[in-house]
């Protein structure tokens, strides 16, 4: 998660929406296009009711540890299986004041409600103390290609890794990682000889994206489109001394093998809120392709400073997602003057989100159905020891993250 404050574990230690039950659920977000239709008149999105559909640390995996958090998700439908597929970042521990583990997790729900978390982690932080992914592996997004000729990379797996903070800025000095999967359950971090860096898993770097200029990229966004992936992550880049930014968006890149990536545009400039402001990006980008309609749609956070300062808790907050269309996944169209498509929502204490929002959410496509998982800050069902931040008081407040759910046009 690229954030402009520091990333500490915490143990370191609107309006309100219409809700509408779940049913249960059957197009992959990386098919391939079909016949175009015409876009019809679209929906808004609501929260899906009951939220939260997890909460961190009330699994218990068979080493007696729990996930002290649930962050980053990235969902995915399978028709093959006709199960949602969900990866997301779940730092893991014995309990929430014992030594952190970071990893990502996968689970499984044929209808966003009942989930089987999978035992194994899908992939874990490096275990060696000098790999550049040590310190965090996180923010994971996956991509099945139907079309690769090796079994064992059919799943391809983008996400970010650190090893040290960036400089004074507060916030790791991220990389892009892959890693492959046979079955898209557990991963395994490309070899440091197929990588162009020379380091296992590391595949992308600030450096790919910006000449003669530092920073960090983070938050990937992996699609496969006729024989090609597509990239989206957030970037940061600087000079000098690095006392601001002097880039700050989401950046696109593409790929034909998952692991060699020609940046295109670092940041995607349609994308700026202001376009000949380069540090007026937003980020942690979510992209699916609609082969009905033959067109691109992103989610992504672009909050303004201090616009989430009214949310209780203060961890990474952020205030919604922004949503933008594209037609060639190159340039797009996004009106910041218009509204969010999902919003922090305070007015009931039982939604899963009732202190907040943390940045980052994924959607998912399901036919003319969107479906958008995001995490929340709660104060209800927290299990014993679990706390946040409080912005209040400058504290701790019994607290715990949360994993909840909200739809667009669904018919199901």
């Amino acid at each position: 998660m690229l954030r402009f404050v520091a990333l500490v574990w915490l143990v370191a230690c609107g309006g309100g929406d219409p809700v509408a039950a779940d049913a249960p659920v059957g197009m992959r977000p990386d098919a391939p296009p079909s016949q175009c239709q015409a876009v019809g008149s679209v929906g808004q999105f609501y929260r899906r009711t009951p939220n939260p559909r997890l909460v961190s640390g009330t699994h218990m995996y068979s080493d007696h540890t729990v996930d002290i958090a649930i962050t980053d998700p990235d969902l995915r439908w399978d028709d093959a299986s006709s199960t949602w597929q969900l990866y997301y970042h779940g730092p893991n521990a014995l309990n929430y004041q014992s030594p952190i583990t970071p990893m990502i997790r996968h689970a499984a729900s044929p209808d966003l409600a009942t989930w089987t978390i999978d035992d194994a982690p899908a992939l874990v932080a490096a275990s060696d103390a000098d790999a550049w992914d040590h310190m965090t592996t996180e923010t994971p997004s996956v991509a099945y290609n139907p079309d690769a000729a090796n079994p064992e990379r059919r799943y391809l797996m983008m996400y970010s890794g650190a090893n040290a903070m960036f400089g004074t800025a507060g916030f790791p000095a991220y990389a892009i990682g892959a890693a492959f999967s046979a079955d898209g359950k557990t991963f395994t971090r490309i070899a440091a000889s197929d990588s162009p860096h020379g380091l296992e898993g590391q595949v992308l770097t600030a450096a790919d994206a910006y000449f003669n200029m530092t920073g960090v990229v983070a938050d990937p966004e992996v699609v496969y489109l006729n024989g090609k992936y597509h990239l989206w992550f957030s970037s940061y880049a600087c000079v000098g001394p690095c006392t601001s930014a002097s880039a700050y968006g989401v950046a696109h890149a593409t790929s034909t093998d998952g692991v060699h990536w020609q940046v295109a545009e670092a940041p995607v400039r349609s994308l700026l809120q202001m376009a000949a402001v380069p540090t007026s990006g937003g980020g942690q980008p979510s992209v699916i392709y609609d082969s009905i309609h033959c067109r691109w749609e992103m989610w992504l956070r672009a909050d303004a400073a201090h616009e989430a300062d009214n949310q209780p808790i203060v961890f990474n907050n952020m205030v919604g997602v922004w949503h933008a269309t594209s037609l060639d996944g190159v340039t797009w169209s996004v009106q910041y003057s218009g509204t969010r498509d999902l919003a922090w929502n305070s007015t009931t204490p039982d939604d899963g989100e009732h202190l907040g929002l943390l940045t980052g959410a994924d959607v998912a496509v399901k036919g003319n159905s969107r479906y958008m998982v995001y995490s929340g800050f709660d104060d209800q069902n927290v299990p014993t020891g679990f706390v946040l931040f409080d912005r209040s008081q400058q504290g701790y407040e019994s607290g715990v993250i949360t994993l909840n759910v909200a739809a667009r046009d669904a018919v199901d």
